[in-house]
């Protein structure tokens, strides 16, 4: 009897406490975000190109049947190449060779785009200028021996194009992309003549979204309790998305830490999203994967002190969501800085009423636990 009498008394004080939490609908109830939820590096400007190359190794090398010789874009992932064949060819399969060093530059991930527009993109252009069919992607799988002929790889394709475009999307690790040689083919298994050589047209190209940031300043540390940063070389428009472990919640509060470094680099106006979509975007991404609704903006006046938590930013909100997404159209002196970069943030609000509902009834069953 006393038993549930006290069953009793913590329900009904897990029921007090949900109603207490959103009926106050007060500020800064609830830290959000905790260390190890999900975060991704994003940054909503269009994509750019920051293809380049030296000029003894340019795209044309590719075409020349010596691996010997290389293609080399210092832009990295997102790289490749556009090529106009002698014709219009129904490609189906092409191979790689791979080139002289670096295995981690090889390519990993790739897309083949096609079209019939003339080509008015220009070298080291983003290469988005014509209007393209995406045929096929894929990875391959390049030796790791050098100089090496790789498998061929088949190209699910049913039309002729004029021109394609390969797309390196990843390479094997490295920040650069490099590749020997590339052979198209019209059959399915890499026979005949390839259908693009020496003397075709090609330039280098790159559509690459403006976020990126070095290994040991991601994303992950602005949630980690420590003062290390996240720093996006993307600058302006450059934030996150983190879907909070605590689940569904009202946010109407925020903070920033500022960084150890560069006051130039703090973000000075900040627009926050909510959106209960699954997240699609990858990381380092543009952040439009899902249906996002704008819940307040405005400006941060972070302290010039660093490594300094800066002042309580508080709007209003009622509507729940299942992840945010925060970026920084404004930097406090954009022209000077060569980045963004925090320490750490922190979202308060409420968790909805079923979330609630669930922590009072895991607290039920604690106490349990705990007399059993």
């Amino acid at each position: 009897m006393a038993k549930c009498k006290e069953e009793v008394v913590m329900k009904k004080l897990a029921f007090a406490l949900i109603v207490a939490v959103v009926a106050c609908g007060s500020s800064y109830a609830i830290p959000i975000l905790r260390p190890g939820d999900a975060v991704i590096a994003i940054d909503t400007d269009p994509l750019a190109s920051r293809s380049s190359y030296p000029g003894g190794e340019n795209p044309t090398f590719i075409l020349d049947g010596d691996p010997g010789t290389k293609y080399l874009n210092f832009g990295g992932n997102f790289t490749g190449f556009i090529v106009t064949p002698s014709a219009p060819a129904q490609v189906q399969s092409f191979v790689m060779a791979t080139a002289n060093d670096a295995e981690g530059r090889d390519p990993k991930v790739w897309k083949l785009y096609g079209t019939n527009d003339p080509i008015t993109s220009t070298d080291n252009s983003t290469g988005l200028a014509e209007n393209w069919v995406l045929v096929d992607s894929g990875t391959v799988a390049l030796p790791a021996d050098r100089l090496t002929v790789g498998p061929v790889v088949t190209v699910n394709n049913a039309a002729a194009y004029a021109s394609y475009k390969m797309v390196v999307e990843q390479t094997k690790g490295a920040t650069i992309m490099q590749v020997g040689d590339v052979l198209m083919y019209a059959s399915t298994d890499g026979s005949g003549a390839s259908v693009i050589g020496p003397g075709n047209p090609i330039i280098a190209v790159q559509a690459a979204p403006d976020s990126r940031y070095p290994g040991a300043e991601g994303p992950a540390n602005i949630i980690d309790g420590t003062l290390a940063k996240y720093l996006n070389f993307g600058k302006t428009n450059s934030g996150f998305i983190v879907t909070p472990s605590i689940g569904s919640s009202i946010i109407d509060a925020f903070q920033i830490t500022t960084a150890n470094d560069s006051p130039e680099r703090d973000p000075l106006s900040w627009e926050i999203y909510g959106t209960n979509d699954a997240i699609a975007t990858e990381d380092n991404g543009q952040g439009d994967a899902e249906m996002w609704a704008l819940i307040a903006s405005g400006l941060v006046f972070l302290p010039m002190e660093r490594d300094t938590v800066g002042p309580m930013v508080s709007f209003a909100n009622g509507d729940a969501y299942t992840s945010y997404k925060m970026i920084f159209p404004l930097l406090r002196d954009g022209d000077a800085a060569n980045s963004m970069q925090i320490a750490e943030v922190q979202f308060y609000g409420v968790p909805e009423p079923a979330t609630l509902a669930l922590l009072g009834l895991g607290a039920i069953s604690l106490v349990r636990k705990r007399r059993a």
